[in-house]
């Protein structure tokens, strides 16, 4: 099986850092002098604003594709990766950063009253000042350890969160290779995995009964070295409700492994709730109710009478048996 194919660059989404407004000031200056110092080109003689505009918009996304670019071939397989400098991804993106902030402060300069000019230069700068910030954290975590798979899971995590999927799977393939022993790093995947099924579809080349299998394949997994958490076994149980066709069995199975689990009698409560679910499902109702009447806590009283709701009302539904003669 191929566990890899090249997508298109998902759409971009863009992420807030407590640091963004400082990193901004000191990335990408906004005085005339400073754009300048990196030599922004100068409009040729008879180009309308709108031109200029144009030019402007296409430097702004060139420099999202390559940044994008830059990051999914670094997050792959760069095998001589670990002979260059650590800081040389966010040096490289820094210099690119500055010569587009740079266009923009020029252009503003001419311009100062164009506001579409100034909302594109804010999202620009938020957008990849927060990539940078991201990128600083993971060369600071491989300059510590370059073995660690801490630095991978958090880039693979922004990077998800910001609509990078392609290269994010790529990021959570390294941190589980760096990691394979830690439960952490499976479960992560197989969530991301969950969530942006078109995507794994895609990159995995997989059909989407074989991305699920891929999930509940990396959930397992996870669970071998963590075989005593409830925790875990409730997340893996969880995502037999988002399968479809449903697994019920199987669904089933899980919950009652996590109920054999618990260790708390709230952990207890919240898989009887479950295992209530999937006797409704099987017209069980008393043995629905029998689960829902063991429930001991508060915590869950709306869901309790919601389940006994969803049984009340499948009685009245059900048609008597016909009489016989």
């Amino acid at each position: 099986m191929n566990d890899r194919a090249t997508a298109p660059n998902p759409p971009r989404f863009r992420l807030f850092s407590p640091a963004l407004a400082l990193a901004a000031v000191l990335v990408c200056p906004l005085a005339p002098q400073r754009a300048s110092a990196v030599s922004a080109p100068v409009p040729a003689a008879g180009k309308t604003v709108a031109d200029e505009f144009k030019a402007l918009q296409v430097r702004d996304e060139d420099a999202r594709q390559d940044m994008s670019r830059w990051l999914a071939e670094t997050a792959a397989h760069d095998e001589h990766f670990d002979d260059k400098p650590q800081n040389v991804l966010s040096a490289r993106m820094e210099h690119r950063l500055r010569l587009v902030c740079a266009a923009f402060a020029e252009f503003r300069a001419r311009h100062p009253d164009h506001a579409t000019a100034e909302a594109l230069e804010q999202a620009f700068r938020a957008d990849l000042t927060a990539d940078l910030e991201a990128i600083r954290r993971w060369e600071e975590g491989r300059a510590e350890d370059s073995f660690s798979a801490a630095p991978w899971n958090e880039l693979a995590h922004y990077l998800s969160h910001n609509g990078r999927i392609p290269e994010a799977f790529e990021c959570f393939e390294k941190s589980l290779s760096l990691g394979p022993e830690e439960a952490v790093y499976y479960f992560d995947f197989a969530t991301a995995v969950l969530l942006y099924r078109a995507d794994a579809a895609r990159v995995f080349k997989l059909t989407e009964q074989a991305v699920f299998d891929k999930v509940l394949i990396l959930y397992r997994r996870g669970m071998r070295l963590e075989p005593e958490s409830f925790v875990r076994a409730a997340e893996y149980a969880q995502t037999f409700y988002l399968i479809t066709p449903a697994r019920r069995a199987e669904g089933l199975a899980a919950w009652q492994h996590a109920y054999s689990l618990a260790t708390t009698e709230s952990d207890r409560d919240e898989a009887r709730t479950h295992l209530a679910r999937y006797a409704i499902l099987a017209q069980h109702h008393n043995l629905a109710r029998l689960y829902l009447d063991q429930i001991s806590g508060s915590r869950l009283d709306t869901v309790k009478e919601s389940l006994l709701r969803r049984i009340s009302e499948a009685g009245k539904s059900e048609k008597p048996a016909p009489a016989t003669k």
